[in-house]
């Protein structure tokens, strides 16, 4: 019973280690339009709807309009959510340029930019 209780720790161990291991897939952008929206959602929930609202409705005046954003104008977006606007923190260092791309898709498609993106 005793040569278990090592073995037994070792793989408790492993499996700790393992688990805090970061794997590729977590860092790769998602295949398809769908994943990359659905992934822009989750993101959008941890780090814009505080500000931005649920579902791009923001309760006051005092934030932008995501649903008045042109959908013609992704440079803009993109170098807000990098550098910041105003009020808005510069987000470049904590969301990587593939989350970036999820989250435009995903305001692209509450605002019905481009159906096709849309989760079924």
């Amino acid at each position: 019973m005793r040569r278990w209780i090592p073995a037994a720790a070792l793989v408790l161990i492993a499996g700790a280690a393992a688990a805090q291991a970061p794997t590729p897939a977590a860092d790769a952008a998602p295949a398809s339009a769908a994943d990359q929206v659905l992934n822009g959602r989750r993101l959008y929930v941890s780090y814009c709807t505080r500000c931005h609202g649920v579902n791009l409705v923001s309760a006051g005046g005092a934030f932008f309009d995501l649903r008045t954003f042109p959908s013609d104008d992704k440079e803009r977006f993109m170098r807000s959510m990098k550098e910041g606007k105003r009020a808005m923190p510069a987000w470049e260092g904590i969301i990587k340029p593939h989350e970036m791309e999820a989250l435009w898709l995903y305001i692209g498609s509450v605002n019905g930019w481009n159906e096709a993106a849309k989760p079924k």
